[in-house]
């Protein structure tokens, strides 16, 4: 939502403009009112604006030295003259001042409403691209940036609190969120300068239609040390996953309990027997208490890669959100490994099924790589054995199944980095990665830079390392 700030030193004005534009359909939320141009400025220096409105004539500030003090520290800002002359001389300052644009007194709702609309275009552009730099500066690590860009947001002090969440959107007001942004799927990341409202994040969790979480950081974090918060907190918004049902996580499931299993797994998983009972026993436990979304990632991995499953690694899975787009909670993924244990005979070797069929397959790839594209999804879909799908990319590409995936969509990112003006967050989605930080974390490693700096580059503004100019 964008936050909008309303300044008019008349009280009925103010009351039409709250009943009379449809907020919530254009995306926007009044977050303030104010009488004239002092008490507008002073709330905008303490909390993030989107879209400013106000009238030109209010006592004391009015509204074209309101405009003035916010160009001078806020260069984005949409701002909206409201006057009841059609002046040419007010026309001509609010040209030297950047302003979006005017609406005449009295109001046309309809016309504003239009107005709104072409500011709500430009607002999330900019709401995007200050994402984007702020998530970039965290991924870097560069505390002091961090430090500025937090504080230009409203976000004062040294530390900040995080949140996340999945499944559930516009919900910045109800849990206290001074910014936001989106980092996935609906996957949102929440930033404040003070506690969340706890309360309200169980209210929406407790009557969520659909499958959600939330995930609150337990404390206020440095700068310093975002970039592992925020890995905490998206890990802490899919314990739905491992709960099977929405959740609200303030802490991360790991400790003794979890160690333990892992301690099990390399002995169990050498018997095709005590492995197959193990794992059903688990799928009817209380996950809750065993695991968080990571932990539960590395232990299926770690299982289908055990002598018992009979496994070359062509079904593991590539992240978390994989995992979770492809089952609906963790305790079905436990049963269904159980039930893949062999334990009487040796499981089969893939039959050949065709000189056409890696063809089809690369087709398959090319035309789904933005959806969830598991070797178990593959397979059913088109009819082949995994494991020969698995084995026919590598002898054709030199790649595993999960390296060709990855490749395939760098380079469709690249493409949409170069020819488009998306947002990362956009992008990763688009490409297929449910998650910005993976996402950011695979291009860099594929690239040899992050995304961003990808694109300062195809812009002339930046420099590659040796790697990718070679």
């Amino acid at each position: 939502m964008l936050n909008v700030l309303l300044a008019d030193d008349e009280t009925r004005t103010l009351h039409h403009l709250m009943t009379g534009v449809p907020w919530f359909q254009l995306g926007m939320e009044v977050c303030c009112t104010a009488s004239n141009g002092s008490e507008a400025l002073a709330f905008i220096e303490s909390h993030p604006i989107d879209i400013l409105i106000t009238d030109i004539r209010m006592p004391g500030m009015d509204g074209l030295e309101l405009c003035q003090r916010v160009r001078e520290r806020y260069h984005d800002m949409s701002i909206i003259l409201l006057t009841g002359y059609a002046d040419f001389e007010y026309a001509r300052r609010g040209i030297e001042l950047q302003v979006t644009d005017y609406c005449l007194k009295p109001i046309d709702t309809e016309q504003l409403t239009a107005t709104l609309r072409r500011a709500v275009r430009q607002g999330y552009g900019r709401s995007s691209s200050r994402s984007d730099a702020l998530l970039d500066l965290i991924e870097e690590g560069n505390s002091q940036e961090i430090t500025r860009t937090f504080s230009d947001l409203g976000i004062k002090g040294d530390s900040v609190y995080i949140a996340g969440s999945i499944g559930v959107h516009n919900i910045e007001q109800a849990i206290g969120a001074q910014f936001s942004c989106k980092v996935g799927r609906h996957k949102y990341l929440y930033f404040s300068g003070h506690p969340f409202h706890t309360q309200e994040a169980s209210h929406i969790i407790a009557f969520s239609k659909k499958r959600s979480g939330i995930g609150l950081f337990p404390t206020s974090v440095p700068y310093g040390q975002t970039a592992r918060a925020i890995s905490d907190v998206l890990v802490m918004t899919y314990q739905y996953f491992i709960n099977g049902t929405s959740t609200l996580c303030e802490r991360l499931v790991d400790g003794p309990l979890t160690q333990e299993l892992f301690r099990q797994l390399p002995k169990k998983g050498k018997e095709p027997g005590q492995l197959k009972a193990w794992l059903h026993d688990l799928s009817q436990a209380n996950c809750s208490l065993l695991f968080n979304i990571r932990t539960a990632f590395r232990f299926v991995n770690q299982v289908l890669l055990s002598p018992a499953m009979q496994n070359s690694g062509e079904g593991c899975f590539d992240s978390f959100e994989q995992m979770a787009a492809d089952y609906s909670c963790l305790s079905n993924l436990l049963e269904e490994l159980s039930a893949a244990v062999y334990t009487q005979e040796p499981r089969p070797a893939p039959p050949f099924e065709g000189p056409d069929s890696f063809l089809s397959i690369m087709s398959y790839l090319n035309a789904h790589y933005d959806q969830t594209v598991s070797l178990k999804r593959v397979s059913e879909e088109l009819h082949l054995n995994a494991s020969y799908i698995s084995q026919l990319i590598k002898n054709e590409t030199g790649l595993n199944y999960t390296q060709y995936i990855t490749e395939l969509r760098i380079e469709k990112a690249k493409e949409l980095l170069t020819n488009t003006k998306l947002s990362l967050a956009e992008i990763s989605e688009a490409v297929g990665f449910n998650d910005y930080f993976y996402f950011i974390k695979k291009f860099k490693r594929e690239v040899g830079v992050t995304p961003g700096k990808f694109l300062q580059h195809e812009k002339g503004t930046g420099d590659m390392p040796d790697r990718e100019r070679e």
